[in-house]
């Protein structure tokens, strides 16, 4: 399983709850997009982008190619990283990687575009350049 994950910097272990699942005993598809949700803040905190009174993450589009359903009980790593080669004045693409324990395969893997926003002016806002080297440098690791 680790080398379904290797490409992926920041990796978060979380259980399938019960509640995850809908009236088709699998994994609802809109759990998926909490589950990058949790992937991309924990992400975030690692590479220190967690102020969101200035500039700060906006998630713009976002997608999720399903391989399998999921089901409880199930635990599921989500791998989390950011395309180096992504960058541009306003932002960057993020990849997910969704591990099913139990099958120790890949359940989904995801897309977002993420923009930076200036929360003061209430617009878009350059990538700062600190936080473009800081990601690099991580990604890089």
């Amino acid at each position: 399983m680790q080398d379904l994950l290797k490409d992926y910097p920041v990796v978060v272990e979380q259980a399938v709850a019960w509640g995850d699942m809908d009236a088709a005993l699998h994994v609802n598809n809109t759990v998926y997009f909490r589950y990058f949700e949790t992937g991309r803040i924990n992400y975030f905190d690692e590479v220190g982008f967690t102020n969101f009174t200035e500039v700060g993450p906006i998630l713009a589009e976002t997608s999720c190619r399903y391989k399998f359903p999921l089901v409880y009980p199930d635990t599921i790593s989500i791998g989390t990283r950011t395309l180096p080669d992504s960058f541009y004045e306003f932002g960057f693409i993020m990849e997910y990687v969704i591990v099913s324990h139990q099958h120790q395969q890949i359940a989904a893997k995801g897309t977002a575009r993420i923009v930076t926003f200036d929360y003061v002016k209430r617009q878009k806002a350059p990538v700062p350049e600190v936080l473009k080297n800081k990601i690099l440098e991580f990604e890089n690791k």
